[in-house]
């Protein structure tokens, strides 16, 4: 098998820690090593480096080289020169990894998440080999059952089962569901029929790219001009000429919501994807007020708060509840658990002020 790393964003709704030149994947956001790291570090004893692929954006080279170097072979981190989404990224690696060693079991995962224990990770990608041999036209997603009725995931709803492989189920995938209303979200959980979508994936190259070939005509007319460059001296000349004008748009969007055979299997493992700051609720501890603290920061006479100051500066709340207050050494940000989605308009309405300075 063969491992694709996306790890291309920018993190906005993680800002002010988030920055263009440094998002939240090349960061530690809960202590530990950046998150990128614990991702190709998760498979290990599964995948060889040299089968690990890693996108950045060019903005993000220089801070990949060093975070990364030392774990795969320089040609395994592709550099991409615009961010272009999910979809661009998984034909590109696709195209890769069929042109390197011909049709292949690839895995495709996001570069952020929180996932433990490693080995229930591992055991879960364990089946993608055989779920390929059993069906190798499908594509394959994983899900995670819910924990409580989220508004910040998608969901994907589960039809009938499709096979048992090596003692797992293999669902049919009924539909996707973007981010519901808390009432929806509860019917969601209530039923049993929901699984989170964790936004990782695996499948066959030719799989994929059939199924980019017949959904978005354009991203695979793009990626046939790419081909004959791949792996040569004029791949990033190619690259800057051809990937800004490939279609920005995700493999949920852009192919898996049109495909006839998409299956789901259920992965063991608690998982989170880092999303927004409201995300550390749930991986710190919390005082008696239910509080949460990151670095030099104090909670008094408040609830519900989370608190992250960066670095020596401090950062205090006193008599407020149900704060985000997020503290560097440039920037501060203080919202309310509610907004937390929308600290990326935040970061839009900075661009358009021209304070790209704090980006």
């Amino acid at each position: 098998m063969y491992a694709v790393i996306m790890a291309g964003g920018d993190g906005t709704r993680f800002w002010p820690l988030s920055r263009a030149t440094c998002p939240k994947q090349f960061q530690s956001i809960l202590g530990g090593e950046p998150l990128v790291v614990q991702t190709i570090k998760r498979l290990e004893g599964l995948i060889a480096p040299e089968r690990i692929l890693v996108f950045i954006n060019r903005k993000h080279r220089d801070i990949a080289v060093r975070l990364l170097g030392g774990l795969l072979p320089p040609q395994n981190l592709i550099v991409e020169p615009r961010i272009r989404d999910t979809a661009p990224c998984i034909g590109l690696a696709a195209s890769i990894v069929r042109k390197r060693a011909g049709d292949q079991t690839i895995i495709c995962l996001p570069s952020d998440h929180i996932i433990h224990p490693a080995e229930g990770f591992r055991e879960c990608l364990r089946h993608a080999d055989p779920c390929v041999e059993h069906d190798s036209g499908a594509l394959y997603t994983i899900g995670i059952r819910p924990t409580y009725p989220a508004t910040g995931y998608g969901y994907i709803l589960r039809g009938a089962v499709a096979a048992e492989i090596d003692g797992a189920s293999v669902y049919e995938v009924a539909s996707f569901h973007e981010k519901p209303a808390m009432a929806v979200a509860e019917a969601y959980f209530d039923s049993g029929d929901y699984f989170w979508n964790s936004g990782i994936f695996f499948w066959r190259t030719d799989a994929i790219l059939a199924a980019i070939r017949r959904s978005l005509p354009e991203l695979d007319e793009g990626l046939r001009q790419l081909e004959p460059d791949i792996d040569t001296d004029r791949m990033e000349a190619a690259l800057a000429r051809v990937f800004p004008r490939l279609p920005r748009i995700s493999i949920d969007y852009g192919v898996l919501e049109q495909a006839d055979r998409v299956r789901v299997i259920e992965g063991h493992f608690a998982w989170d994807d880092v999303g927004t700051w409201r995300i550390l609720r749930s991986h710190l501890p919390a005082d008696e007020h239910g509080n949460v603290a990151q670095g030099n920061a104090v909670p008094v006479d408040s609830s519900g708060c989370i608190l992250y100051a960066a670095g020596d500066h401090l950062v205090t709340a006193l008599g407020v509840r149900d704060l985000i207050i997020v503290s560097t050494a440039d920037a501060t940000i203080v919202t309310t658990r509610e907004h937390a989605e929308q600290v990326r308009d935040l970061v839009a309405k900075l661009k358009e002020h021209r304070l790209d300075r704090y980006l």
